[in-house]
């Protein structure tokens, strides 16, 4: 009697302990890997949708976008490690985990945006874009800031020509 006790106390301990290790399996993951891929898919889509597209306004709002993103990678607020004070000012603030350079993609949707001005006639809107570019990459020798450079003596030729014109 006692054997059947032990056997059917052996078969419901594998059986709950079975039940309890199938659903630590079969529980869906948690959700933090999907919030960060999808800030990683909207900057994506923001990009995407920027450099595709010829409408200026649908440009301008994805650029708008990107330079948030931009700003919030930013900001070191908000990182507080409780350390003692001697060994504080050893850690540094963790850097932003995106996998992609917003600088770059704001650069390039920004060139993007401001070639789609100069040739719907917003000089006015396509001079600040490329001023914008110029400064975000002053001291540096990049294809953003040599092209926006090379665009604004575009449009700045074109100014001097119409105005000798009249």
């Amino acid at each position: 009697m006692r054997s059947k006790l032990t056997r059917a106390g052996v078969v419901i301990g594998l059986l709950g302990s079975t039940f309890l290790f199938s659903a630590c399996t079969t529980t869906p993951p948690a959700q933090t890997g999907e919030t960060k891929d999808s800030g990683f898919n909207s900057l994506w889509n923001a990009y995407g949708d920027c450099k595709s597209t010829s409408d200026l306004a649908k440009a301008t709002t994805s650029l708008d976008q990107l330079r948030s993103a931009g700003r919030l990678g930013q900001e070191k607020d908000g990182f507080i490690l409780p350390l003692p004070n001697r060994i504080a000012h050893l850690v540094s603030t963790p850097t932003s985990r995106v996998a992609v350079d917003v600088e770059a993609m704001t650069s390039a949707c920004a060139l993007h945006t401001g070639e789609l001005a100069f040739t719907q006639g917003y000089l006015d809107v396509a001079r600040d874009l490329f001023v914008s570019i110029i400064r975000l990459h002053e001291g540096q020798h990049s294809y953003y800031a040599v092209r926006a450079k090379t665009l604004l003596a575009k449009l700045e030729r074109g100014l001097a020509i119409s105005f000798n014109a009249r």
